[in-house]
């Protein structure tokens, strides 16, 4: 079966509802900073949750979970419970705390409380992961396009990434959240309930069922433990950092939402999780396990069983999967750049620096087009993303949240010493198979918890 053309006039029709919705968020978010980058602080639980959800549920979450499902069976669901899980920590641990500090960034946040150049080291080292982040998602947009709709991958980069920069550059925030909304309901409706429904029906005419698969699918173990460790160590910390996530936190209307919606979206998430490694199993099922290439299982899986019409509606809830992450991970990055790199080297007018970003979303959104058709492999940008974080700005960043103690040396020498020691170790063993390897997290967390308490033994905060 192929896609036809009510499936092709159905994902038509979401792009253009995307752009409908940045060109009318455009004139409320260009108005003051705090309405474009988090959308006036304002968000009550009916869009807080829905936004924070599709925020973290993106291209690996979707068409990952699938493939790991795929090959793996039930065990795949441990990416995205270990990012679920995370997202709940930072309901717990982080939400309570920032979301009455009034800050814009996480950069922001870690220059309060050590100063001098750690908001600069820092900046970078969130926009290098937000930046990964985005390109992660353009690379799924660009591998669904060319599987599904049977255009080069190139192309779909071009066309997915385009819509994504043109809606975020004119809406700001307020247009993420309200595209995020439509996202998370058409994600819901896709991922959740309608393929998993449709490919347990075409399986089911096939003669087979969940019994046909191999036994070790069933295993919650199969995936590995050092898998499963990294996961949680890579995803589990690193969802309680991103300023992907903080900017979201902080476009809650008060503490008890940042609190329970993130929490909310975290166990949303789980329920997410089972659903697309079902699918991947489905979809063993329903090939034979014949499949050259498992990271096409969901999106080969949807033409298959679902009508025309519904197929169409199917993949644009995995567009939506896509861009909701995509769209929060871009104006972080720009966040990052403008106002904490930018703004403290020249001083801008609040109106000022708000175009600043809405221009930049433009200019790194296409940069990061280019650098999606390079990478190609959206595990790996995703690996990249994760280790970069985790390793580096974990201990110094709760510490500084429930710790009084820590000098700004200690944070500065933690961040850039844990930095070099994971990524150096990582391209020791080699590219690009030694950012999916424990030993450089391991390495890199043992680096960053040593030098930060080392630091803040021969160097403890005076005053």
């Amino acid at each position: 079966m192929s896609v036809t053309g009510l499936d092709f006039a159905v994902i038509i029709l979401y792009m253009l509802a995307l752009l409908a919705i940045g060109l009318l968020s455009e004139r409320i978010a260009l108005r003051t900073l705090d309405n474009y980058l988090l959308a006036n602080r304002q968000l009550s639980y009916l869009l807080y949750v829905p936004a924070m959800a599709a925020i973290v549920l993106g291209g690996a979450s979707t068409i990952g979970s699938a493939r790991l499902g795929y090959q793996y069976g039930i065990s795949g669901s441990w990416l995205v419970i270990m990012i679920s899980l995370g997202v709940i920590a930072c309901g717990l641990v982080v939400a309570r705390k920032i979301v009455p500090m009034g800050i814009y960034t996480m950069a922001e946040f870690l220059d309060r409380r050590y100063g001098g150049p750690t908001r600069y080291l820092a900046a970078v080292v969130i926009a290098v992961y937000t930046f990964m982040i985005y390109v992660v998602q353009v690379i799924a947009v660009g591998t669904i396009t060319s599987v599904v709709l049977g255009i080069s991958f190139e192309a779909g980069v071009l066309i997915g990434g385009l819509v994504v920069i043109a809606y975020v550059a004119l809406g700001g925030m307020w247009s993420v959240t309200l595209t995020d909304l439509l996202q998370w309901s058409l994600m819901t409706l896709g991922v959740i309930v309608m393929l998993p429904i449709a490919g347990y029906i075409a399986v089911s005419a096939k003669g087979l069922s969940i019994a046909d698969l191999p036994p070790d699918h069933m295993s919650p173990t199969t995936i590995g433990y050092d898998t499963i460790l990294s996961y949680f160590l890579l995803f589990f910390f690193g969802l309680m950092l991103g300023q992907d996530i903080w900017q979201r936190v902080l476009t809650a209307k008060d503490v008890r939402t940042g609190i329970n919606g993130t929490v909310l979206a975290g166990l949303y998430g789980i329920v997410y999780a089972l659903a697309a490694t079902f699918i991947g199993m489905l979809a063993y099922l329903y090939f034979e396990g014949a499949l050259e290439n498992p990271g096409h299982a969901m999106p080969l899986f949807t033409v298959e069983v679902l009508p025309a019409g519904l197929a169409g509606l199917m993949i644009a809830a995995m567009f939506s999967a896509f861009m909701s992450t995509a769209d929060g991970a871009l104006i972080a990055t720009t966040t990052l750049i403008a106002y904490d790199i930018l703004a403290p080297i020249r001083r801008f007018t609040e109106r000022q620096l708000t175009i600043v970003i809405a221009v930049l979303n433009a200019v790194v959104g296409i940069l990061g087009l280019g650098v999606a058709i390079f990478v190609e492999e959206l595990l790996v940008a995703l690996d990249i993303a994760y280790l970069v974080l985790s390793t580096t700005l974990f201990i110094p960043t709760i510490a500084g949240l429930y710790w009084a103690r820590p000098s700004p040396r200690a944070a500065i020498i933690a961040i850039a010493g844990s930095l070099v020691v994971a990524v150096g170790y990582a391209l020791y063993i080699g590219w690009p198979q030694g950012f999916a390897d424990i030993r450089p997290i391991v390495a890199g967390f043992a680096a960053n918890a040593i030098l930060f308490f080392a630091a803040t033994m021969l160097w403890p905060k005076t005053g």
